[in-house]
């Protein structure tokens, strides 16, 4: 049996001030505990040894499991909470979210602790493995400018400050032929699919072939988005294939450059964040319905049926999405469907309530998500990389 206790002084909203302790216990009475693992905001499965701690601003969910002596791992369980602000401390800037347990850098693991520094980032973030770095010798010259100030801070010692660099040498980060600048998101493994997190109704499941697909049976329509980090101007690439059943086509959709989708001061609705204050990049090839086909900007720039590049039911398709400034590109198979100006005055037609328009929408950074919009309208998803620009 596993619990969870989250302690710490809450406001008249329920959230926790400043920081929340989680405590996890467990007990086998049968060949007792070898271990407890924890999950924080759907990121790996680390090992429990101490409360953690949580002080990001924000919302939060641990996710936790305990494994017997005989080898048996409990089912996860979860628990959710909001951290506030405290004394006015926003939460810390940093370049990415990663709280894996040691300094990785690419696949190379230093087996230096993953510590908190004095801007409240973990070094994992500092060093920013995940960004497209142009060449070798600056991703070194960045990562060797990060610990020189670690070390002058006693962040980390010369052993450590030597297993950082000496891993960055090997991690080939910056090279030619590293994937030509793409980083994937979704690869098709179980560990990228869980960096994901899922938000109002609908669901994607993990299929054998390394593709994901939305839900047959869970009723709504929600979002998948990637809470890593976000993306200033960036080249998103994925594959697409429309799985309706019998006659029908898929309505489904990407979502970029929306902020942060929980405790939105304006939107409570954490998938109607992205719909509201982000772009989505239509996917709809249905012959009649909805207005907005394929290549879409939806609500501000049509593109219809004869435009969309539609290809028999059932065929993957390669989508890129670009944007540079305010500036977005659209493209199927290689060709371009859809270019429009993201200038502020543009209202979202047909008028809907409380629809900010582009001048609610025109930010320089967010994040990326897909959209599943209902039970009928299935979709899949595979190999999704972006690089940044």
């Amino acid at each position: 049996m596993t619990s969870a206790q989250v302690d710490g002084t809450k406001n008249s909203d329920g959230a926790y001030v400043g920081s929340a302790k989680v405590t996890l216990t467990a007990a086998d009475d049968d060949s007792g505990v070898e271990k407890v693992e924890y999950s924080l905001d759907s990121g790996p499965y680390l090992a429990y040894t101490t409360p953690v701690v949580v002080d990001r601003v924000g919302r939060h969910t641990v996710a936790y499991r305990a494994t017997d002596k005989a080898g048996n791992t409990s089912e996860a369980q979860a628990i959710a909470f909001t951290v506030a602000e405290g004394g006015g401390v926003p939460a810390p800037a940093c370049p990415e979210w990663d709280e894996r347990l040691t300094v990785i850098v690419g696949t190379v693991d230093t087996g230096v602790p993953n510590r908190i520094t004095r801007s409240r980032c973990t070094i994992n973030e500092l060093i920013e493995d995940e960004k497209d770095w142009s060449s070798h010798a600056l991703f070194l010259k960045h990562v060797t400018a990060v610990t020189d100030k670690l070390l002058a801070d006693g962040v980390i010692d010369q052993r450590e400050y030597r297993a950082i660099n000496k891993a960055a040498k090997q991690s080939g980060i910056g090279k030619p032929g590293q994937g030509e600048g793409y980083r994937p998101l979704f690869d098709g493994t179980k560990k990228s699919f869980d960096k994901w997190q899922h938000v109002g109704g609908g669901a994607f499941g993990l299929n054998d072939d390394g593709s994901m697909t939305s839900d047959t049976s869970v009723e709504g329509m929600g979002m998948l988005w990637f809470p890593q980090r976000t993306y200033d101007d960036f080249s998103l690439k994925l594959q697409f294939r429309d799985d309706a059943p019998g006659t029908g086509n898929a309505n489904g959709g990407v979502f970029v450059r929306f902020p942060y989708v929980h405790d939105h001061p304006e939107e409570s609705r954490p998938e109607w964040v992205a719909i509201k204050y982000g772009h989505e990049v239509q996917i709809l090839d249905r012959p009649d319905g909805d207005m907005y086909k394929t290549g879409s900007i939806y609500g501000f720039d049509r593109v219809g049926l004869a435009g969309a590049g539609v290809t028999p039911k059932g065929s993957w398709n390669d989508y890129e999405i670009r944007v540079v400034g305010q500036h977005f590109s659209i493209y199927r198979n290689g060709v371009l469907l859809n270019e429009f100006e993201n200038t502020g005055g543009q209202e979202f037609t047909p008028p809907r309530a409380d629809d900010p328009g582009t001048d609610g929408r025109r930010y320089s950074s967010g994040y990326i998500g897909l959209q599943v919009h209902s039970t009928d309208d299935v979709i899949s998803y595979r190999d999704i990389r972006i690089k940044e620009l």
